[in-house]
C-alpha cells in the first residue's frame, strides 16, 4: 500500500502582499500567513490526515509554516527535513522588485514571459540581489554561483525532480505519508511531475497560500485521487 502525500504552499509571505519577486530571499511569514497554515492544519487533523514525515525548502517562511502546521496537528516529533533543491525558483535580477516595478523596466509582455514561460531564464543577477541572498551552511552540497543564477521553471522543476526520485518515491512506495511545505513555483513544478502534465497545462498551475493539495496513489505511483482543502483564510498571492 503506497502512502499519500500532501502538497501545502507556505502561508503568505511579506513580499506576497507586496507582489515582489522573492525567490531565495529569506523573508517572513505575515499574521494572515500564520493564520493560514493554522487554519490548514486545523482543516487536516478534523479531517483525520496523520503524516509520518515532512519536507521543506530551507526559507523560513516555508521552515515556519512547517512547524506551526505540525504543532496544530500535534504531529511536531515526527521527522523533518530541510532541503534547498525546494526553495522556490531564482527569480536572478528580478529579485526583490514589485511585479509593477519589473513592468515599467523591463515591459509587460517580457515580465509575463519570464514568469509564465518553462525554459526562459530571467535577467542575469547584479550586486542589489546579491545583498539580499544570505548564502550559508544552509547551502552546503548547492552548486558554485547555482545562487547568484536565475532559473527557468524547467530548471526549477529539475532540482525538485531530484527531490522526488532520491526521497519522495522510496517513502511512498514504503507506505509512508508525507507533507511538503513549498513554494509557489516549486510545488507548480512538484505537481507537474506527479500529473505528468505537459509545459502548457503546467504553466497555468496556481496553488494559493494554505491551501492542502492531498495525492493518493497506486501501486505503480500514478495518482488516483486528488483531494484540495478549502482551509479558509486564504488570499490568492499570485504566483510570481
Amino acid at each position: 500500500m503506497t502512502g499519500y502525500l500532501i502538497l501545502l504552499r507556505h502561508g503568505e509571505s511579506e513580499w506576497n502582499r507586496e507582489q515582489r519577486f522573492t525567490g531565495w530571499v529569506d523573508v517572513d511569514l505575515t499574521s494572515l500567513g500564520r493564520t493560514q497554515m493554522r487554519e490548514a492544519a486545523c482543516a487536516m487533523r478534523e479531517a483525520g490526515i496523520e503524516v509520518d514525515i515532512a519536507f521543506a525548502s530551507v526559507l523560513k517562511r516555508c521552515v515556519y509554516s512547517l512547524w506551526i502546521a505540525l504543532d496544530e496537528m500535534e504531529r511536531f516529533w515526527i521527522p523533518q527535513k530541510l532541503d534547498w533543491r525546494l526553495n522556490e525558483r531564482h527569480y536572478g535580477g528580478l529579485t526583490g522588485l514589485s511585479r509593477r516595478d519589473a513592468e515599467c523596466e523591463f515591459g509587460a509582455a517580457r515580465v509575463m514571459q519570464w514568469r509564465r514561460s518553462i525554459d526562459i531564464v530571467p535577467p542575469p543577477v547584479g550586486d542589489r540581489v546579491k545583498s539580499l541572498v544570505a548564502l550559508d551552511e544552509r547551502y552546503r552540497g548547492c552548486p558554485v554561483g547555482r545562487a547568484f543564477q536565475g532559473e527557468s521553471l524547467r530548471q526549477t522543476m529539475e532540482r525538485v525532480r531530484e527531490v522526488w526520485v532520491e526521497e519522495l518515491v522510496p517513502l511512498l512506495c514504503q507506505g509512508r505519508s508525507v507533507l511538503l511545505v513549498g513554494h509557489g513555483n516549486a510545488l507548480r513544478a512538484l505537481i507537474g511531475l506527479v500529473e505528468k502534465l505537459d509545459d502548457d497545462k503546467l504553466s497555468q498551475v496556481e496553488i494559493a497560500n494554505g491551501t492542502p493539495i492531498i495525492y493518493g496513489f497506486d501501486e505503480t505511483l500514478a495518482p488516483k485521487s486528488k483531494r484540495v482543502f478549502d482551509a479558509g483564510s486564504r488570499t490568492p498571492s499570485e504566483i510570481l
